[in-house]
């Protein structure tokens, strides 16, 4: 468990910022930027009107990235620079790894991830290659969190748009927020049980075998096509994703859960760090930004409180 628990603690931030799954002191003496307009929605949006006196922005990030297939582009380390205020989904500056690696392990002995998989799927997930590292320790993991190292070759080397965004506003001292707490995003993901955490395993297992594919190779392509359909910015399709892989077959849950109620808070959230009079940079979950199936974006959410959003021009192609 040494071994397990010190793995754990250098990839769980990275890996958190996942799952549950953006900004100096002054706006520079009042200077002003002026970005192109997209036609298209876009990831960067400019937040005016409900009389606030200079912009906020409001930034769609993939969390985890491959800088190969694209860059944080500059238009959007511009926009934190005419922010007094820096928010994420979760300050990242205010977190406790040792409660954070509690709250992720399985706490009842009968339910661990052997149990809850069949044996074919418990074995096919030990050629992930942080399964590999992990062992069988990785027995006591809840399956939301194992679901998310499948798309991840590996974690030890990978890039956060969060962390990259995070550090550069703590270089321009800029005052950290959080949308969310922890504790918050932690209780909506344990909201959803055990089962159809590892039924979202069983899925992912499903799709392997009908396209004879390994976990490793499908968890490759599907984050390959996501950084791609992210760089592009083609939010139709990144909506879309879990159609066209035909992995979740049981995900209304989730999906209301994950994204549906926490897209009203995060606009809630937004709309109260704005009225404070300081122009604010935040950056949630790209699919936070849209609406998404049934539910409501939180763009639209927040032209609905009266704002004025308009989607500001970056190529990610870069």
């Amino acid at each position: 468990m040494k071994k397990f628990d010190t793995l754990i603690n250098r990839v769980t931030v990275k890996i958190f910022t996942i799952i549950v799954v953006v900004f100096i002191n002054s706006c520079a003496g009042g200077q002003s930027k002026s970005f192109e307009t997209s036609d298209k929605f876009s990831l960067l949006w400019e937040v005016t009107g409900n009389g606030i006196q200079k912009p906020s922005y409001l930034y769609g990030t993939i969390h985890i990235y491959d800088s190969t297939i694209f860059k944080i582009p500059q238009e959007v380390y511009t926009a934190v620079d005419l922010c007094d205020n820096f928010a994420l989904e979760v300050d990242l500056n205010d977190i406790d790894q040792s409660k954070l690696l509690q709250r992720i392990m399985i706490s009842d002995p009968d339910s661990t991830l052997d149990k809850l998989l069949e044996p074919d799927v418990y074995s096919a997930i030990h050629e992930i290659p942080f399964i590999k590292m992990m062992g069988e320790a990785i027995n006591m993991m809840k399956p939301f969190y194992i679901q998310q190292y499948i798309l991840i070759e590996n974690p030890l080397t990978m890039q956060s748009v969060e962390l990259s965004l995070n550090s550069y506003a703590n270089s321009k001292s800029k005052n950290i927020l959080g949308i969310e707490t922890i504790d918050e995003q932690l209780n909506m993901i344990d909201a959803i049980s055990l089962y159809e955490q590892a039924q979202e395993i069983k899925d992912i297992y499903d799709y392997c075998k009908r396209e004879n594919l390994g976990f490793a190779e499908a968890g490759k392509k599907i984050f390959t096509t996501l950084q791609i359909t992210y760089k592009d910015q083609d939010f139709e399709k990144l909506v879309n994703l879990e159609d066209e892989f035909k992995m979740t077959s049981n995900s209304s849950v989730s999906d209301s859960t994950i994204i549906g109620s926490r897209n009203i808070n995060m606009a809630n959230r937004i709309d109260d760090f704005i009225k404070q009079d300081k122009t604010l940079f935040v950056a949630v979950g790209a699919l936070h930004l849209p609406d998404y199936k049934n539910l409501r974006g939180v763009v639209a959410l927040l032209k609905e409180k009266g704002y004025n959003l308009r989607p500001v021009l970056i190529d990610l192609t870069k």
